[in-house]
């Protein structure tokens, strides 16, 4: 499992996000303040990033056209974070298989083999 900011598992972190996605429609999430940085460091009317939380709630919601018109970025975003979050859950499972599989006896014989 990848670490990340000081040691909290990256599945952790991605499950939830992927919560609060799933949880928060996006009309709630275009209700609250302009957080964007770019956006008002730069003084532009909007960053290549803006509407990206409102467009993967919308996604993990299943609204695809509504996604699209948030934020196209979600096309690479939503899947991403799904591909993320199944391999590390992969990488978990392994790890636990690992662990509670029995191993083979070991073969040991005192004759040489020929």
């Amino acid at each position: 499992m990848v670490l990340f900011a000081k040691g909290i598992p990256r599945a952790a972190a991605l499950s939830v996000a992927l919560a609060f996605f799933v949880l928060v429609p996006p009309e709630v999430l275009g209700h609250g303040p302009d957080l964007c940085l770019w956006k008002h460091l730069f003084h532009i009317p909007a960053c290549p990033a803006c509407g990206s939380t409102r467009a993967l709630a919308a996604f993990f919601h299943g609204n695809l056209t509504q996604a699209l018109a948030y934020n196209r970025n979600v096309l690479v975003t939503g899947p991403l974070l799904l591909i993320l979050l199944a391999q590390d859950a992969a990488h978990l499972l392994r790890r636990l298989l690992v662990r509670t599989w029995p191993s083979p006896p070991k073969c040991e014989s005192n004759s040489p083999r020929r």
